[in-house]
């Protein structure tokens, strides 16, 4: 799961030295952000708002905007659009802290323009560490989130994109295969069964997301997720499976 990443500045080569930091830290970061969208305009701010209904956009803000907008004013549009947004304000003014709390638009911090720029970039950096860190931590509290690690990056993948684990070739590692991607990681299924998000083991050697089940054929006694991923599931899991479909009134009998 990646989260874009906007940036609204109406100086052009202040918008360029922005973006070149936020690319920088992407290449090393890639799985968590990508560059939504840089822009001189709030209203196209807006627009890709409209557009794409971001969740957990991460938005660089100038206060002062050249236009009939200021950066406290498009938060606001921000925020009830976007209501896991991580608002970061670069600015030269220091009465906008308190004008936020005022208009409640929650940000995640104020970076002074006017700093030395190894300053300004680590601060660029740590605000996107933080939103990622804080994004991923809401998820996971709502339940929608599996986490994992490799080496040291923490993975975290949306419950919705779940199709199924099962061991790995590799000894004392799982594969996790989502709609888009497919992980391995160091785990136990046991351990994947406590997570208490709905997963159901389906055989010794599967867990599956019910929800992205598409077909059940009970004759050979396997679980379809597209016309072309399946898994089988063991004889005594059969009552339990159409169990868990009925009680989701979902009904994919074959």
């Amino acid at each position: 799961m990646s989260y874009p990443i906007i940036i609204c500045e109406d100086n052009q080569s202040q918008l360029n030295m922005l973006q070149g930091i936020v690319e920088n830290y992407i290449m090393f970061h890639g799985e968590h952000f990508r560059l939504g969208l840089k822009s001189q305009n709030p209203d196209e701010v807006l627009k890709y708002i409209l557009n794409y209904k971001p969740n957990g956009g991460i938005y660089f803000l100038d206060y002062d905007l050249s236009h009939n907008l200021t950066g406290i004013d498009l938060a606001e549009k921000i925020r009830a659009n976007d209501v896991q947004a991580k608002i970061i304000f670069i600015t030269t003014h220091g009465e906008v802290a308190p004008k936020t709390i005022k208009r409640r638009v929650e940000p995640l911090a104020f970076i002074d323009k006017n700093q030395d720029f190894d300053e300004f970039r680590a601060e660029i950096a740590s605000s996107l560490s933080i939103a990622q860190e804080r994004i991923a931590n809401a998820n996971t509290i709502q339940g929608k989130n599996f986490s994992f690690k490799v080496g040291s990056q923490i993975y975290n993948i949306k419950l919705d994109d779940i199709l199924f684990f099962e061991p790995s070739e590799i000894p004392h590692r799982l594969v996790l295969l989502t709609k888009n991607a497919k992980f391995e990681f160091y785990g136990k299924l046991s351990e994947v069964e406590k997570t208490n998000l709905g997963l159901f083991r389906i055989s010794r050697y599967c867990i599956v997301n019910p929800e992205n089940i598409v077909l059940i054929d009970y004759k050979t006694r396997d679980v379809y997720f597209d016309k072309k991923t399946n898994r089988r599931f063991s004889l005594g899991k059969g009552k339990k499976l159409k169990e868990i479909i009925a009680n989701k009134g979902m009904n994919l009998d074959y």
